[in-house]
């Protein structure tokens, strides 16, 4: 249990201040809410509080969070890029205590980042949570984590890494896409609807709106359950999975 504690601890100086992990959570996001959020502002018509920043707000924290897992790749492995995996090897640590070591630091990280991105945006661009900011925060704290253990497994289990990394990408965009983070796609038709049904981001992005604008929460918890199961499952497959040789 000591070995957890110093392995957390540690994570977690080294999480907060990570330079990606902020890019991702709020330097990036920042930068797209201000991008779509300026070149949209004549398409909503702003009745309810329903503005362009509204829409883009919601639909790109998300997104980036998910996005974010990218980074958790490489964190996963960050002991054999730093020569200091045979440690690790020959301490009598557990494989739970590594693979958590990894994931809680980074979704605590990613929380903190979120968080001051929403108060940012209810701030600058007078998002009106309509009282659920708890909830939203919530769902966001749970994304961040099935993000975390997303990458922790993909870094785990993955031989070239440092080529992976760059490929996920690609799948995350193209859920991103389908799942309404930049433009709302339920004019596309049926097709295109059923096919969004894969996106996890579709499950947060419609739970977040259909809670917020109908005050209907079936969806949420449902998108809350979904991501939170993906994120336990992860994480499990990543302990059974995880070798220390995998750090040399």
């Amino acid at each position: 249990m000591n070995e957890f504690k110093v392995l957390l601890r540690l994570g977690m100086k080294k999480r907060i201040k990570d330079s990606f992990l902020i890019g991702y959570g709020v330097t990036f996001p920042l930068m797209l809410i201000i991008i779509l959020g300026y070149m949209a502002t004549n398409y909503y018509s702003k009745e309810g509080g329903i503005t362009s920043y509204y829409y883009y707000s919601m639909v790109t924290i998300p997104f980036c969070t998910f996005l974010s897992s990218i980074t958790l790749i490489y964190v996963a492995r960050e002991e054999s890029l730093n020569k200091c995996g045979e440690r690790f090897i020959i301490a009598p640590i557990s494989k739970t205590s590594i693979v958590l070591s990894k994931i809680i630091p980074a979704t605590s990280a990613i929380s903190v980042y979120n968080l001051i991105l929403l108060l940012v945006c209810n701030l600058i661009f007078k998002v009106d949570y309509r009282g659920r900011f708890l909830e939203i925060y919530v769902l966001i704290i749970s994304l961040g984590f099935m993000s975390s253990a997303f990458g922790t497994f993909i870094g785990f289990c993955s031989k070239d890494f440092m080529s992976i990394k760059n490929i996920v990408s690609t799948p995350i965009l193209i859920m991103a896409v389908v799942g309404g983070s930049f433009f709302p796609i339920g004019s596309l038709g049926n097709i295109f609807e059923m096919i969004s049904y894969i996106s996890p981001l579709t499950w947060v992005n419609r739970g977040i709106f259909m809670m917020l604008n109908d005050n209907i929460i079936n969806v949420y918890m449902i998108s809350l359950f979904i991501i939170l199961g993906l994120g336990m499952l992860f994480t499990i497959v990543s302990i059974k999975a995880f070798k220390k040789e995998a750090f040399i």
